[in-house]
Parts: structure tokens; C-alpha cells; sequence
């Protein structure tokens, strides 16, 4: 088995097991017979939904429902296919003005942006040219050239994009590409909730790749029990106790590569065109899972202290941060809103 076939085949077995013990811990007391979950490869990772209902007829509609809702998402969102909207607007390399895009690429930019903001720039969706260079899937991977690297720099600048979501219409200056594999999952998390709701289905669980929302309440439990893997060990952390919303993780530990036993991640940092250091893991949970991605990788570039301040003055927002870069972790830091809620194993 190649390398890259291996890792994803560890990461999908960790994911499972996430999903597994969220299951365990927060619907333990209902009969099998009520809990449906089915999972597809979607977005680049494994997506499992979980409904609870006594209709197994109506949890299947709906987890096909959900899925569906997925896939459209991915379908518009994703760079990855020539057919996206996305790739086509990465195809103006000569920048454009007023362009018309679908309701789901606008929110998910607005988003973006809105968060880019906030973090001056930590969470920035035109890191494209940039994660082109960073091939850690690829089995002969090598660092990139500093000179590479600063040949692209310039081009990443999230001010360089514009989004009005009353008109859904876009604009961007030339040599812009644009990349939102770090906040689209968190939007498809939020829709498939959502759709789920619609349909009836009264308490649920999406998870797409550690990207988790949550429907209602699990049943006889007041919070939701969300484990958080030990990012250089096998099993967990610790368990986050969240009465609703969702939360999203960012790891050095998902995707990356070893070189002359330096680590070597996919989460960049825009400023210096290389993976961020000093953070391992970053856990956010916020309202919406779309706004937990984006913070996600926000915090994991700014480091712990500014990091954590970024959460602290976001309303609705909190984490559970883990330092280091070698092979033991540093420290475990939580912000002021998780205090009691957060039980290390």
C-alpha cells in the first residue's frame, strides 16, 4: 500500500472512531433500532451522518437527503474540478468585476472574508498557488524552493477579493485563485443540519473529516460528549461538552510529510508561505461549523497567544488549543468559555 493510501486509510479508521464515540457518549440509552448512519467519501474525507427516529424509512430519505446536500455543495465549491465555479473564476487569470456566483459560493466567501478580517489575514482563501506548491499527498514530496515560494506570495491576499451577497456578485484582482477547502466542509456541515431539520429529523450528527454539527439534543444526555484526538497519540485528549452548535479541528497530524525529521503540514501560514508552527491541534466550537473551519485554521496560524485572543473576542466562539511541533505535546490551553466543559483523558 503507497504511503499516501496508508494515511488516509489511519485517518479515516481515527475518524470513525470520533464518530463512534460522539454515538457512544451522547445516544447510549436509545435502542439501536432508532439510530441510523450511513458514510460516503465526500469533500476529500469521510462524511458520516447520524440521525435519531423510530422511522427508518424517514432517516434513510433523510441521510441520503443530507448527503445529496453535501454533494452540491462540494460540486460548487471545490477547485479541484474543472466544472466548479470556483475553477471556473480561477480561470480569469486577468481578475474580474461584477461576476454573478451561486448563494452558497457568496455566503461561503462573506464568511471567509469576515473571518480573514478579523485575524488580519491568518485564515486567507487565496493560499491557492500557494497549497499548489505543498504537495504533501504526492510520495516523492520535497520542501518547495524559497524562490518558488516568494514567487507566489504576492498573490495571496484575501483583500484582493470582494463578495456582495445581496447581489451575489464577486470581484478580484488578476492572478487571483482562490481556495476554499478550509471552510467548505464547516458550510456543508451547517446545510446538511439544516436539511436535516427540515425534514423532521429532531436530533442528528454530520461529521465531515472533524468538521461536526449537531441537531438538537441528545436524548437523555444535557450535552453533546465531543471527543478530541491526541494529536501523537493513538486515542484522545480529551471530551468537549457542547450543549449545541458544532465544532471543527485543525491538526498537524492530518496531512503532512517528514523531511530530514523536520514536519512538515498543510496548514500555511499566508504571511510566510510555509506550515505554521508551534500548535499541534486546534479545536473551535462555535454556533456554526462554517465558522468554526475557518477559525480553526485562523487560530493555528496566529500560535497560542494571539490565537486565543482571537477566540476571546469572538462572540459564541471557544477552543481547546494544543502547542508543540516535535513529537511530545506542549501545552493544553482552553479558552475562558470551555472551563469546566473540557475533560482531558
Amino acid at each position: 500500500m503507497s504511503t499516501s493510501r496508508k494515511r488516509l486509510a489511519l485517518e479515516v479508521a481515527a475518524l470513525l472512531v470520533v464518530v463512534a464515540l460522539i454515538v457512544t457518549f451522547a445516544m447510549r440509552r436509545r435502542s439501536d433500532s432508532d439510530r441510523h448512519v450511513d458514510y460516503r467519501f465526500l469533500m476529500g474525507t469521510i462524511v458520516s451522518v447520524t440521525v435519531l427516529t423510530p422511522d427508518a424509512e424517514a432517516g434513510r430519505a433523510a441521510i441520503d437527503a443530507a448527503f445529496d446536500e453535501i454533494a452540491r455543495i462540494e460540486a460548487a465549491t471545490t477547485r479541484h474540478s474543472c466544472d466548479s465555479e470556483i475553477s471556473r473564476l480561477n480561470a480569469r487569470v486577468d481578475g474580474f468585476v461584477g461576476v454573478r456566483v451561486s448563494r452558497e459560493v457568496a455566503e461561503v466567501v462573506a464568511r471567509s472574508l469576515a473571518v480573514a478580517r478579523t485575524s488580519s489575514g491568518a485564515f486567507d482563501i487565496t493560499v491557492a498557488p500557494l497549497v499548489d506548491l505543498w504537495t504533501l499527498n504526492d510520495e516523492d514530496f520535497t520542501v518547495p524552493e524559497e524562490s518558488a515560494i516568494n514567487a507566489v506570495l504576492p498573490s495571496v491576499d484575501w483583500s484582493a477579493v470582494q463578495v456582495d451577497t445581496a447581489t451575489r456578485t464577486m470581484a478580484a484582482l488578476p492572478g487571483t485563485a482562490i481556495d476554499l477547502d478550509g471552510v467548505a466542509k464547516g458550510y456543508a456541515v451547517d446545510r446538511a443540519v439544516a436539511v436535516l431539520g427540515g425534514l423532521g429529523i429532531e436530533t442528528g450528527v454530520v461529521d465531515a473529516g472533524g468538521d461536526v454539527g449537531f441537531l438538537g439534543t441528545p436524548p437523555d444526555a444535557d450535552v453533546w460528549r465531543v471527543g478530541i484526538k491526541h494529536p501523537r497519540q493513538d486515542g484522545f485528549l480529551g471530551v468537549v461538552l457542547l450543549g449545541s452548535g458544532s465544532v471543527a479541528t485543525s491538526g498537524d497530524y492530518q496531512r503532512f510529510a517528514v523531511v530530514d525529521g523536520v514536519r512538515f503540514h498543510h496548514i500555511l501560514d499566508p504571511t510566510t508561505g510555509y506550515p505554521a508552527r508551534g500548535v499541534m491541534s486546534v479545536t473551535v466550537a462555535a454556533e456554526l461549523a462554517v465558522d468554526a473551519d475557518a477559525l480553526a485554521t485562523a487560530v493555528f496560524v496566529l500560535g497560542p497567544k494571539e490565537g486565543l485572543a482571537l477566540i476571546e473576542r469572538t462572540p459564541g466562539a471557544e477552543v481547546v488549543l494544543v502547542t508543540g511541533d516535535g513529537d511530545s505535546i506542549g501545552r493544553v490551553l482552553v479558552s475562558s468559555g470551555l472551563m469546566g466543559k473540557f475533560v482531558e483523558q
